[in-house]
């Protein structure tokens, strides 16, 4: 048994006991999702290894910041229409690449008043694969404003997006490991100031492997299974001291920015949000209502 006495935090973790105790003011709920599949993993998984997208890999520049295949526009509309009735974030966070910009549109967007926030803290490992060369700023933004516009969600694409570059970081060699863990913890430590309580995280295996191996020495093995493309898991984000955001405050009390979203009747249908996705992506649909009326 661990010694208790007067220097002993009141509210932690002590792993010989095997559970912790945090004050609920002082935790907030995080649902990491990983992607759904892009169109490099498609082409990974028919080659059965990394080789289509390897920077030495004739063809392998075709996959750059690659967009969602059909079948991973579809596990969006599904995990939207089961696991995440039970999932209502106040603040939704994007890697800044295409793949998860989709994910998390499809998921999350079109009537739900939800804002989105893009944080490169949060992109995945860098270097050696061209799916994870992400394009310009510019090129992403020109082609997601119209569809987030549509649905008339709001999202930050300047806050923490693409800090002092253009969304070019990238080079023939993989990113250590370690400075993944570090961008993984940083960007926790970030999330720690916000003043929501339930937040959603659509980010990449890599990162997420290299954020949870940090962490994971004492959890249980039937915890550590690999993430699958278009799989959400829920974590508890405990603090140990007081996080405090950049912001206004009145009274005690954080006023953030008021924005104006399309709710009920005029919310755009699930279809119709996977339908601009498809048409991103180059999928062709032609059996979704309203289609000739969606923006291209």
């Amino acid at each position: 048994m661990p010694q208790i006495d007067d220097h002993t935090t009141a509210f932690s973790h002590v792993p010989q006991h095997g559970f912790s105790l945090f004050l609920a003011k002082r935790s907030k709920t995080i649902h990491f999702v990983r992607h759904a599949e892009g169109k490099h993993n498609a082409a990974n998984q028919a080659a059965g290894d990394d080789s289509p997208v390897t920077f030495s890999t004739a063809g392998s520049w075709d996959y750059i910041d690659a967009k969602l295949t059909e079948r991973g526009i579809q596990q969006c509309l599904t995990l939207r229409s089961t696991v995440l009735h039970d999932v209502k974030p106040q603040l939704v966070v994007v890697s800044p690449f295409t793949r998860t910009l989709q994910t998390a549109h499809i998921m999350f967007g079109g009537g739900s008043g939800v804002p989105f926030l893009v944080h490169d803290l949060a992109r995945e490992r860098s270097g050696k694969y061209t799916c994870d060369k992400r394009r310009t700023r510019e090129d992403i933004v020109r082609e997601f404003e119209p569809v987030f516009s549509y649905t008339t969600d709001s999202i930050d694409f300047d806050g923490f997006g693409f800090p002092g570059e253009q969304g070019t970081v990238w080079t023939d060699e993989r990113e250590p490991a370690e400075v993944v863990t570090a961008r993984g913890i940083a960007f926790m430590q970030w999330l720690a100031s916000r003043t929501e309580t339930d937040i959603a995280v659509v980010t990449h295996s890599s990162w997420l492997k290299l954020l949870f191996r940090a962490f994971g020495e004492h959890i249980a093995h039937s915890d550590q299974a690999k993430l699958h493309n278009a799989e959400l898991r829920s974590v508890c984000l405990a603090l140990h001291r007081g996080f405090y955001p950049e912001g206004t405050w009145v009274d005690d009390e954080f006023v953030p920015q008021d924005h104006s979203f399309r709710r009920g009747r005029w919310a755009p249908s699930h279809e119709n949000i996977a339908h601009l996705h498809g048409v991103l992506s180059g999928v062709k649909k032609h059996t979704l209502k309203d289609q000739a009326s969606m923006p291209i």
